[in-house]
């Protein structure tokens, strides 16, 4: 008699086939678990820190800002971790990044900037002691007129001119304060922006559009003309009638009118993509199966909507980075003195921009404006090609 096959040895294949369907579910959604758990967990920790007013041990003193950057962080994380189920789909993906020198640069530059935005800040910390005998020291790579320094040059001098060191390589401002720290610092602002944004904006427009689209009829009339009337009202006029209002959370208030107020785009994006979609073969086969609108909008439609939503986020977040560095040249007289738009409370890139080109000069010190200039062009830069690159990758009907 032959022995039985492995397969059907040791039990009773059905409930063999319903334990590997349970392990199946569960591995399926522990991502959407683990979300609901990291979820809670921020809630409560807010909850604890600003509500109750009792500080966490280790996390103390983090703004509403930064929870939501938390937050953000989360979805990327739970997002990346759910082609984990999908390695055959991951592997597609990775393939259309490589054969893609933007898409590979962008992701390197972006890779960065996410790294120094988060950690820079647990390194260094906002300069406040003022030594003059280190004032408009130089970057590594740059040299300036001895004239110009009080105390000793640090590095090499040749003809007169010295010479900048790893000591401080990005330079010093006139009060001798370490350029690098602001430019760090001035990064985790920017991320904050353009992650908190996407945060606020994606949800809302998405679920917007997806709702218009699906059901049609007055409800599409409705929602897009309400979308239509947000998308008259400019954003930093928003802003600004708030501005007043609120000193201490003007990074939030700037992200959240912004976020707000530019959600219209994405939702006549993705309206417009879900009224092509509904015309395709799959969705009607599913509609004639008897699907319903929930579950075809989930199944069918949601998982086919990359490319308006990365193509919005292309414009719109660059766009909330330079505007946010910009607000820091815009000054209102409030109570006889003068207060800038931009918030006080946080180091951002704009401000030591502001420093260098209004308050230090760019003689001799043209550095302290040219550090946070440069590195704004190439963020905001990246961001663009990234987004756009990425609903290129993400096409679910892109042919090879």
């Amino acid at each position: 008699m032959t022995e039985p096959s492995e397969s059907f040895a040791g039990g009773d294949p059905l409930e063999d086939l319903g334990d590997r369907s349970l392990r199946h579910t569960l591995s399926r959604y522990w991502t959407v678990v683990a979300f609901l758990v990291g979820s809670c967990a921020l809630a409560a920790g807010f909850y604890v820190e600003h509500v109750r007013g009792t500080q966490i041990p280790g996390v103390g003193g983090l703004e509403p800002v930064d929870w939501l950057l938390a937050l953000s962080l989360l979805v990327g994380v739970t997002l990346l971790a759910s082609l984990a189920h999908r390695p055959a789909r991951a592997r597609i993906y990775a393939r259309r990044i490589r054969e893609r020198p933007a898409a590979m640069a962008s992701s390197a530059a972006v890779g960065a900037f996410l790294l120094v935005g988060l950690f820079g800040p647990l390194f260094v910390s906002e300069p406040t002691e003022i030594v003059f005998d280190r004032a408009y020291l130089p970057p590594v790579g740059a040299t300036v007129d001895t004239q110009y320094l009080i105390g000793p040059c640090l590095g090499e001098v040749t003809n007169g001119r010295c010479h900048g060191t790893l000591q401080y390589p990005l330079g010093t401002d006139r009060a001798g304060q370490d350029l690098l720290a602001f430019v760090l610092l001035g990064t985790r602002t920017a991320l904050e922006v353009a992650l908190v944004t996407a945060l606020v904006m994606v949800p809302v427009g998405v679920g917007v559009g997806l709702v218009s689209g699906v059901v049609g009829g007055r409800v599409d009339a409705v929602l897009m003309r309400f979308a239509e009337i947000l998308g008259t009202l400019p954003a930093v006029i928003v802003y600004i009638l708030f501005w007043q209002w609120n000193v201490e959370y003007r990074l939030l208030v700037l992200i959240l009118a912004f976020a707000l107020v530019n959600w219209g785009g994405l939702a006549r994006a993705v309206r417009n993509e879900t009224l092509d979609l509904r015309e395709r073969s799959f969705v009607r086969a599913a509609r004639a199966a008897g699907a319903s609108r929930l579950h075809v909008a989930r199944r069918h439609l949601l998982p086919n909507l990359s490319r308006p939503i990365l193509s919005t986020l292309a414009l719109q977040i660059p766009l909330l980075v330079a505007v946010e560095t910009g607000l820091s040249f815009v000054f209102l007289e409030v109570g006889g003195e003068k207060a800038t738009l931009g918030d006080p409370t946080v180091v951002s890139w704009g401000q030591v921009l502001y420093r260098g080109i209004r308050v230090d000069g760019l003689v001799p010190a043209w550095w302290i404006a040219a550090m946070p200039t440069v590195a704004l062009v190439l963020t905001t830069f990246s961001l663009a090609v990234f987004w756009r690159s990425l609903s290129d990758v993400f096409d679910p009907i892109q042919e090879y």
